[in-house]
């Protein structure tokens, strides 16, 4: 049978091992500070002293009732019983409790930290196995040792490097061309655009690891980009004013726009002046191409700020461009760039109409001074009216 109440589910071998623990009245239970009977009290006549529960002396009166007393006669049964089974078992002296005689919990101490220290220092398993809640998530239970936040980012960083590898991997060996250094001025402005309007969405794909799963896919898109422009490519205005001075704000200029510009980014070239030395042959000699370019969807860094994004990016706009790129041993070299304020890439100008630009004018400038004024030879096309 089960004690009612509180001990209701206490066995009855440690139910019965309780009640014989539990004192006689009028005598000590457990607290450490004994009770004189009250017949000594009243027949000696003298005051007592005690120390309260804080530790502090106090001076009992002849005639006055212990505290102690004043408690236990409030108390139930079953609230002695109670506290007689907490005092036996702080005591070490109920058995049988969990298998050990003392009430110490094993496999709370051996998930301790100094039990852990121990155990790694000696290389031996431990005798008691902690206590470990069981991962219903993950359908495993927790190593030792380290928790399943832990497990799981590792995991998800393990599985996003591994992603990254394939997508540097695929971007270095997909397109390897035998003749990739005689690729000329048109060939790479068009493959380095195609590569541009690859779509890429600008909302965070997470996986169950908080890994954003669209980092291999902008890695692989901007390591093929970059690989059209050479190492010290350099983004200028078509008057000589830098604009981006270097690889490295050439790189995390793009890396924002295909991140934030998100799968409606595009770029389209409506009119090209294709240039070449006359004459000139081998991968060694300089082609131009110049494009009348139009952007939809773009977003930039705020100009003047972190060209990586971090301190904001402009509402997406569409944007016409007149972009001038130079390309010599299969790589683009140089990009000398203007706004295209009087719509000359539009279906209304004509060749005729745009050469005698001021904007083509300045180009042409340009191309003399990059050409040291050698004779070119010059192809046109307007992409809007062959369509």
């Amino acid at each position: 049978p089960a004690l009612p109440g509180r001990l209701g589910a206490v066995p009855y071998r440690v139910a019965s091992v309780m009640a014989s623990l539990v004192p006689a009245a009028g005598r000590g239970r457990g607290r450490g500070r004994g009770k004189r009977e009250r017949e000594d009290e009243e027949s000696d006549g003298r005051a007592r002293f005690y120390r309260d529960d804080h530790g502090d002396l106090q001076v009992l009166k002849p005639g006055e009732t212990h505290p102690d007393e004043i408690e236990d006669e409030n108390k139930t049964e079953e609230d002695l019983q109670y506290e007689a089974y907490l005092a036996g078992k702080n005591r070490g002296a109920i058995s049988k409790i969990g298998g050990y005689s003392d009430g110490i919990d094993r496999a709370a101490v051996a998930d301790s930290a100094s039990a852990r220290d121990a155990e790694a220092q000696s290389g031996e398993r431990g005798k008691y196995a902690p206590a470990r809640a069981y991962n219903r998530s993950a359908k495993f239970k927790q190593s030792k040792g380290s928790s399943s936040a832990e497990d799981s980012g590792a995991v998800g960083a393990m599985k996003m490097e591994l992603a990254m590898r394939r997508a540097r991997e695929c971007s270095d060996d997909e397109d390897e061309d035998e003749d990739a250094l005689s690729l000329n001025a048109l060939q790479l402005a068009n493959r380095a655009m195609e590569t541009y309007n690859a779509p890429i969405s600008n909302m965070q794909q997470l996986d169950v690891h908080g890994n954003d799963l669209r980092l291999p896919q902008l890695e692989r898109k901007l390591r093929k980009f970059l690989d059209c422009f050479a190492e010290d490519i350099a983004v200028k205005t078509v008057e000589g004013q830098p604009v981006l001075r270097d690889l490295e704000q050439f790189r995390k200029r793009y890396a924002t726009v295909f991140r934030e510009s998100g799968v409606q980014l595009r770029g389209e070239v409506r009119k090209r002046f294709y240039m070449e030395v006359e004459g000139s042959e081998g991968s060694s000699s300089k082609s131009w191409t110049l494009d009348f370019e139009k952007h939809t969807h773009l977003v930039t860094p705020r100009p003047g700020l972190a060209l990586d994004g971090s301190m904001g990016v402009l509402p997406p706009r569409d944007q016409e461009l007149v972009v001038l790129y130079e390309a010599v041993g299969g790589e683009i070299s140089g990009m000398w760039i203007s706004r295209d304020a009087e719509g000359l890439g539009g279906a209304g100008a004509d060749r005729r109409r745009v050469e005698e630009s001021d904007v083509f004018q300045a180009f042409r400038e340009r191309l003399k001074a990059l050409s040291n004024d050698a004779p070119l030879q010059i192809h046109f096309n307007d992409y809007l009216a062959e369509q």
